[in-house]
């Protein structure tokens, strides 16, 4: 039996677009591109479809398929049925094609949002996506924090007077990711990292390291970290996010 809430008559409104949320994929794999996030996701649950994602009404996704490319499309959630959860594509012209794919869906009512990774199984002719059950879920309870691109250096100073450098993914007004060269980098250790946001200021706080990831090559280590901010560091933080989110408007 299908269980399938109708949204035909229910706008989705920009303001609580999902995808504003999500930080930019910039060619990461499914995977590395999870991690950015998985430290902001306080559940995991495995082997049980919670019940809301199937009876939620208007709920908003976000579909990555494989390919570092995607940068993700807008659906809604239509519920599931004994198999599968059903997805509508919003607005845009979605992915030509999913394999394994990772999801994100924000519940309404404040409900939560789920992640989790799962297989496409087919497009019906009404053109509703349908996904396998996942295994394993990940769920927090309120909203992402917005994570804005940012490129540039991160300059990382640990005790003893020990510096390294790295490379800025993205940043937010609660973390931070950064790719380095330094594997010894463990959860727990407390740094001071300094970065610039281009034509807006400079940030420098205490972060707490919550992720390190080895991807090889060139970019060496992904490293996601949570800011430790003061309340004077926090009002700077909140006025570079806003610079770098809408330049014309924080000159104004």
């Amino acid at each position: 039996m299908t269980t399938e809430v109708s949204t035909d008559q229910v706008p989705m409104p920009d303001h609580v677009n999902l995808q504003r949320l999500l930080p930019l994929r910039a060619g990461l794999n499914m995977a590395d591109y999870h991690l950015l996030l998985l430290g902001e996701f306080e559940r995991q649950i495995v082997d049980l479809l919670p019940e809301d994602l199937c009876t939620a009404a208007n709920a908003e996704a976000v579909i990555f398929a494989a390919d570092p490319d995607d940068d993700g499309h807008r659906f809604r959630l239509l519920g599931c049925d004994a198999e599968s959860l059903r997805f509508r594509a919003v607005a845009s012209t979605p992915w030509p094609s999913y394999g394994k794919s990772l999801i994100f869906v924000e519940l309404p009512g404040h409900s939560g949002i789920y992640s989790f990774f799962s297989e496409f199984r087919d497009r019906d002719e009404d053109g509703v996506y349908r996904f396998k059950i996942p295994p394993l879920l990940y769920h927090r309870p309120t909203r992402l924090s917005a994570r804005l691109r940012l490129e540039g250096e991160v300059l990382i100073r640990r005790k003893g007077g020990v510096e390294c450098r790295g490379r800025v993914h993205d940043f937010s007004l609660n973390g931070a990711s950064f790719f380095t060269d330094r594997a010894d980098l463990c959860p727990g250790e407390a740094l001071l990292v300094e970065f610039d946001v281009v034509d807006c200021g400079r940030c420098e706080t205490v972060v707490t390291t919550v992720r390190r990831e080895a991807r090889g090559g060139p970019e060496g280590n992904l490293v996601g970290v949570r800011l430790m901010l003061t309340e004077a560091q926090r009002r700077r933080l909140e006025y570079l996010f806003q610079c770098r989110r809408d330049p014309e408007r924080s000159r104004s």
